[in-house]
């Protein structure tokens, strides 16, 4: 008691569980290197977001990285770390895709028997009825039986790239609410940790974000609570590149130019 008023004392023993902590004896060693699954763009266990305009070459681009990681390439002249790779394709169907990825074989000199072998799954659910690996049920964020799904066959299959083609049809929050899209990010990266690897999500920016140069649209939080991201579109100086935005563990990616090949 001071002056006949109770002393407050903390309760250790209930309602104060922080989850598990760092103990001392690993505080005192050295942490490990960062793993980067792609040079300088995607650590291991964390979201990159793939931002560009419609029919810019998004899903092109993200196929590639999928074919580069399953048979070990470089994408992009950056080094990628070789793992099995998962495409969540809702925008295209199976006929697309299977030409989509001849002509990435074609360019890389594989067959597709290679990359069958090497882990690439194509999962095309373009005109399904729900894409929703997220929505707001009751005002509240929920993870959707596709997410589980989609996390199960990732760990049956010992996936450790995770393409998801769009963040338009995956989640079904509102794109300007900050704690919406704080939700879905933080289950993707829960997604990432489980696979230990990448997940990449393409995203279009809006309207001010392509005449900006930026690549953003709606919440900051799509581009705060990814990892990095990279913005493909044209450049009037250097035409079609894919420019770093965004990277909390290096400097941005300097931009790469692009082009076009049959």
């Amino acid at each position: 008691m001071i002056g006949g008023a109770p002393i407050v004392r903390p309760d250790f023993a209930a309602g104060n569980d922080l989850g598990e902590g760092i103990p001392p004896s690993k505080m005192l060693q050295d942490p490990p290197e960062r793993e980067w699954m792609v040079e300088g763009c995607g650590v291991k266990g964390t979201v990159l977001l793939l931002s560009g305009d419609g029919k810019i070459g998004k899903s092109l681009i993200a196929m590639q990285l999928a074919t580069c990681a399953v048979m070990g390439l470089p994408w992009l002249d950056l080094r990628v770390i070789p793992g099995k790779a998962l495409v969540l394709a809702c925008e295209d169907d199976s006929d697309e895709l299977r030409r989509r990825q001849r002509a990435i074989n074609r360019h890389y000199r594989v067959s597709m028997e290679d990359v069958i072998e090497g882990g690439l799954y194509l999962h095309p659910r373009v005109a399904r009825e729900d894409n929703a690996l997220m929505r707001p049920v009751y005002g509240q964020m929920q993870k959707q039986p596709l997410f589980d799904r989609l996390a199960v066959a990732c760990r049956r299959l010992g996936i450790q790239y995770v393409i998801i083609d769009t963040a338009a049809q995956t989640f079904k929050g509102k794109q300007s609410d900050d704690q919406q899209v704080t939700d879905f990010m933080n289950l993707l990266r829960r997604l990432a940790v489980l696979i230990d690897g990448l997940v990449v999500l393409l995203r279009h920016p809006s309207w001010s974000g392509i005449n900006e140069g930026s690549g953003r649209g709606g919440s900051m939080h799509w581009r705060n609570a990814a990892r990095s991201m990279l913005y493909m579109h044209k450049d009037k100086a250097l035409g079609l590149v894919l420019e770093g935005k965004a990277s909390n563990y290096g400097e941005d990616q300097a931009p790469i130019q692009l082009s076009w090949s049959k």
